[in-house]
């Protein structure tokens, strides 16, 4: 006897070879959103290293100047072991962009990089190749005696007060144009996934149509039909005209946690998916929660007004997504916003300004001598460190202000709507008897002092970019006030003068 009539096999085999497409084309799609998740968290990992090289930038051109400037026998040792430490990594951080390879990563460790093939990015770094070249040779020379050659040391600064701005212009470049790039492959993700839910629904719907009629012929029609619904692999609820389950596959039973799918018939859609915070959630048998994606679609069988809802688990898709955003915009040590997010701050900020009228103020902010801390207690009493200061700063700030690490022991803070520089200065006054109290630890106690540049708008620039390169200038002036440690950019003319 056959399992089904003649005339049914046709639609019976129409119905498996749409299964088996389906699961063909979900394998495919599986692969690809795998593939894209990697590309997106190595673009991550790039990122990271792409701002890292402004910071490495602009500490070669400190240590230079520190070797031209001082006298201290001591001081030029140590200016020229960072100078010498500095520039290999920022020339194996950029041969692994342009080439592929190996180089430090920001905690420490040996990480792969894999060669940067987007087009845009390629263009930025030969550009970058072409500036580092002369640049990178100057420094070369100069390390490659025992002892300081002033002809040397001064093509090298020169150079370096010559590329060192453009360099740092390609580096932002580089960054923004790869966190483009990795934003753009998570929307793919997105749209494979939502892809493979309207696949699943596709699927489903045309195997009901397909299956219809012999539902109302014989139970075993319907169990084949119950046993191909079960092959999908997504959670299937059938949903009556007041909004209960009339019936469910297996992956939905497993998905909400019940032994079997005839203990979910008659549960409230309410029951099983609600919205929380504009986002949707399952909560499953024992009330345990998870994010869901749901597909909804009419579906009529003979006077009833059906409907079909497809679900699918994305908890683990919101936790890498969750996890990419943290990598992008987070420091990983202190948890500050990083670079990127500040720039969008302060974007958001000068566009207040202009609509209301008011000022901001950038404060650019670098300890003192941290680098001592790092070599005489070790890098880990220097993260200690760090981590507490920036919980300092962020405590002595207002909620509307926001403290960045740019990297290293560089720290960049924005004071929204500030009156008058007053104000900015009782601020910054604050900052400093905090970041002056004690800092103990079970090895140590240690006493840290910070030098502050201030920049205003629009007192003092009016664009983001020369907004915070005012205010670096302004803390080399405020490294040279051993009372206030603190400068405004305004006073720079005054101080050369």
């Amino acid at each position: 006897m056959e399992f089904l009539p003649k005339k049914n096999q046709a639609r019976f085999r129409a119905v498996s070879i749409a299964i088996s497409a389906f699961f063909l084309l979900d394998l495919a799609l599986l692969g690809t959103t795998f593939l894209l998740s990697d590309q997106v968290k190595e673009n991550a990992i790039v990122i990271n290293l792409a701002g890292r090289q402004r910071m490495l930038s602009q500490r070669m051109v400190k240590c230079l100047l520190q070797l031209e400037r001082s006298q201290d026998d001591l001081v030029r040792q140590a200016s020229r072991q960072e100078l010498e430490l500095t520039y290999r990594l920022f020339d194996t951080t950029l041969q692994s962009f342009t080439h592929g390879g190996t180089t430090t990563g920001t905690e420490g460790l040996l990480q792969k990089v894999r060669q940067v093939s987007q087009p845009r990015a390629r263009q930025l770094l030969t550009e970058a190749e072409t500036l580092w070249s002369p640049y990178r040779s100057a420094i070369a020379d100069l390390l490659a005696d025992q002892r300081i050659d002033n002809a040397k040391l001064s093509t090298a600064v020169n150079l370096a007060l010559q590329h060192n701005p453009e360099l740092l212009n390609l580096m932002n470049q580089l960054t923004g144009n790869l966190e483009a790039n990795a934003v753009n492959k998570t929307k793919e993700v997105h749209f494979l996934q939502t892809l493979m839910l309207s696949m699943a629904l596709l699927s489903f719907l045309m195997v009901m149509l397909l299956m219809k009629s012999e539902l109302k012929r014989a139970n075993k029609q319907r169990e084949t039909l119950d046993k191909i619904i079960d092959t999908i692999n997504a959670g299937i609820l059938i949903l009556d005209e007041h909004d209960k389950v009339h019936a469910a596959n297996q992956p939905a039973a497993q998905l909400f946690g019940y032994q079997d799918r005839e203990a979910m018939l008659g549960l409230a859609r309410t029951h099983l998916l609600f919205e929380w915070d504009k986002q949707l959630l399952g909560r499953r048998k024992n009330s345990v929660t998870f994010y869901a994606a749901m597909q909804t679609a009419d579906f009529p069988l003979e006077d009833s007004q059906l409907k079909i809802v497809t679900i699918s688990d994305i908890s683990q898709q919101r936790s890498v997504e969750a996890s990419l955003n943290k990598l992008a915009y987070y420091d990983a040590l202190t948890g500050l916003p990083n670079r990127l997010l500040f720039e969008d701050r302060l974007h958001q900020g000068i566009f207040a300004c202009k609509r209301q009228g008011s000022k901001l103020a950038v404060l650019f902010v670098d300890l003192d001598k941290f680098k001592e801390v790092n070599d005489n207690f070790g890098h880990h009493i220097g993260d200690l460190l760090l981590k507490e200061i920036a919980v300092r700063l962020r405590n002595h700030l207002r909620e509307e202000d926001t403290v960045s690490r740019l990297g290293g022991d560089e720290f960049v803070i924005l004071l929204n709507s500030i009156s008058c520089i007053a104000d900015c200065e009782k601020i910054v006054r604050n900052l400093l008897t905090a970041l002056r109290a004690p800092f103990a630890t079970d090895v140590v106690t240690l006493y840290q002092e910070a030098s502050i540049g201030i920049c205003i708008y629009p007192d003092h620039a009016q664009d983001e970019e020369t907004i915070v390169n005012k205010a670096d200038q302004a803390m080399y002036l405020a490294k040279r006030d051993s009372q206030r440690h603190y400068a405004f950019f305004s006073e720079i003319d005054t101080a050369d003068a």
